[in-house]
């Protein structure tokens, strides 16, 4: 199996609308499927949330028009995950409603070949932290009761590791052991993640976790020193499911929808004291 993985598209309702006032994020999704356009034999393509920046109905019908015709051509079926910054209510409403409950985004998608993806809702409205109740979590135990006859793929934004920055660490998912619990011995090959908006692995319950770079703005890890930073970049990744460890392959390209057309300026870069200021508005 060979899965095409984007994430944090962060489109809005309003096509003039910027993020931090600088990026183009339709353009910025444009510009990454203009660079995936000659991939083939793609059986998945799954992007893990923050597909809105707004959280509006027009920002979802914009992702589905560019991203529904984008699989189509692949043969492939389309998984969108929910994050912090969209509203998955409102995502129920005009696209689909979950299948645990009609507000939460927690679906099963059976693939070809008899595998499947389970999309995990992880958003808290309000907040940039992820958490899944026990609700959610006695629902996805339950469906990973029955194995599937060529494995699944779990897709959650908020990604079940520890994050790199303060920032990110103060934004992560809660509960890592209830999910772990839930996880362990079960037929989940890989888990599939954004949020981060750089390129990540780890593991949970022994299962591989794989964390593709941000489709908006690519974040710095590395260099920021006391800053937090992110860069004028856009990237996706491709994973094989086969025999033995799954293969990843990611590449990140300059953005297509950087107004600025300045690659070296940041798109931000926060100090500590903003960072604190950012979490406190988040919910932590």
């Amino acid at each position: 199996m060979r899965i095409l993985h984007l994430t944090d598209t962060h489109l809005y309702g309003d096509p003039s609308a910027r993020h931090y006032d600088r990026i183009d994020p339709t353009a910025a999704l444009h510009g990454v499927l203009a660079r995936l356009a000659d991939l083939r034999d793609i059986d998945l393509v799954v992007h893990t949330g923050d597909a809105s920046e707004d959280g509006t109905a027009q920002s979802y019908r914009l992702l589905h028009e560019i991203l529904d015709p984008f699989a189509a051509a692949l043969g492939a079926p389309l998984a969108v995950v929910m994050g912090n910054h969209d509203v998955s209510a409102v995502y129920g409403e005009q696209i689909a409603p979950g299948e645990h409950l009609a507000e939460s985004q927690d679906r099963v998608l059976p693939l070809p070949g008899g595998g499947r993806a389970v999309v995990l809702d992880s958003s808290v409205p309000g907040a940039g932290y992820g958490h899944l109740d026990a609700s959610q979590l006695s629902w996805l135990r339950d469906v990973l009761s029955v194995p599937a006859e060529a494995g699944t793929v779990l897709a959650i934004h908020h990604p079940p590791l520890v994050g790199a920055t303060a920032l990110l660490r103060g934004l992560d998912l809660d509960g890592l052991d209830e999910l772990a619990a839930v996880l362990e011995g079960s037929d989940v090959r890989i888990v599939l993640s954004g949020h981060y908006h750089h390129e990540m692995t780890g593991a949970i319950a022994g299962i591989p976790v794989h964390v593709a770079p941000g489709i908006t703005n690519v974040v710095d890890p590395l260099s920021g020193g006391s800053h937090e930073q992110a860069l004028a970049l856009s990237g996706a990744s491709v994973i094989e499911l086969g025999e033995g460890a799954p293969r990843v392959f990611s590449a990140v390209f300059p953005n297509a929808g950087d107004t600025a057309e300045d690659a070296e300026l940041p798109v931000y870069r926060f100090s500590s004291e903003q960072v604190q200021r950012i979490l406190e508005a988040a919910g932590r």
